[in-house]
């Protein structure tokens, strides 16, 4: 079930009762009257949260089983703790569902939170990234660079800020769907920059295993020039996520997947112009996926500084 949820608590048995679907327990520690506020927002597969409280407070806690979850200090007061270890604004916590663990804010605590069903981080990540998240779990907290801390946190606000201000947006599979996968690839950058890539023996990630991925893409293009693939049906069919593709492709070929697509489809289109010159534009743009032909005539200008048409009158 998808919405948006936003709490007040004045009291850490409300604070406990907010956030659906986890156990908490709050011992309130200083002196005053507790203000605390929780944004949820809950997607297909996956939810943002936004947490606040004023005073040192002790939580045990336990997020749901069978999700994977993603912590950081909007701002953490000095000596707050993670499992007795320190948290401070640029540790990130990488927790799995369903294992009891404790934060003890010392003072005032922004935190922003994001869960994943497992089904939908399956979907989203490629086997590499699945092995890194595995590796981030091992540690359960680990230590970012300022840079990869301040772009997580400002994609994590970025995405709540969106869902607060249009709200429709929080049913709509792609709004959803992009906005989770926006956040989900600043959590990797982040990852990647402290826990380097390797592959199931050991050694670092090459680039002989990048060109076989770009070569298997290349290859799953031009089985479907007339039909092109989405990104996302791409990377699927490759058992790897979007962004892995992007980045082999930029490494590779200095383009995107989409780029490098699109040039195949227009090669295809020259190809078959060059072997009948007499055929109709339009009949050729629909026949390779192009929504129409005046779409597909500024396409191929734009690559082959020349219309289509151009090319039938001289053959």
């Amino acid at each position: 079930m998808t919405g948006i949820a936003r709490h007040q608590a004045t009291d850490s048995d409300e604070l406990a009762c907010a956030l659906a679907g986890w156990s908490q327990d709050y011992t309130q520690l200083g002196h005053g009257r507790l203000q605390a506020e929780l944004l949820h927002v809950q997607l297909p597969g996956a939810s943002l949260i936004y947490e606040h409280s004023n005073l040192h407070l002790h939580e045990n806690m336990a997020p749901p089983a069978g999700h994977l979850v993603i912590g950081i200090p909007l701002r953490a007061s000095a000596d707050s703790r993670f499992n007795g270890q320190s948290l401070h604004d640029d540790t990130l916590l990488v927790l799995e569902g369903g294992r009891e663990l404790e934060i003890c804010a010392a003072g005032e605590i922004h935190m922003l939170g994001l869960t994943f069903s497992q089904p939908q981080l399956e979907r989203l990540l490629g086997t590499e990234e699945r092995e890194l998240f595995e590796r981030a779990l091992q540690q359960r907290r680990l230590q970012l660079s300022p840079t990869g801390a301040g772009d997580l946190r400002r994609s994590l606000c970025g995405a709540l800020a969106v869902f607060e201000a249009e709200p429709w947006r929080v049913d709509d599979p792609q709004q959803a769907g992009h906005a989770v996968a926006l956040v989900l690839s600043h959590v990797l950058q982040a990852l990647e920059e402290i826990l380097p890539g390797t592959d199931r023996e050991g050694a670092p990630r090459s680039l002989q295993q990048h060109r076989r991925l770009v070569l298997a893409a290349i290859e799953r293009m031009q089985a479907d020039l007339s039909e092109p693939l989405s990104l996302l049906e791409l990377s699927q069919s490759l058992n790897t996520s979007q962004r892995t593709l992007q980045y082999c492709f930029r490494q590779i070929c200095q383009s995107t997947p989409q780029q490098f697509f699109l040039s195949l489809r227009l090669a295809e289109a020259r190809r078959r112009l060059k072997q009948e010159p007499q055929q109709s534009i339009t009949s050729l743009a629909l026949d390779l996926g192009f929504a129409s032909s005046s779409h597909f005539s500024a396409l191929y200008k734009r690559l082959y500084a020349e219309q289509p048409s151009l090319l039938s009158r001289m053959r």
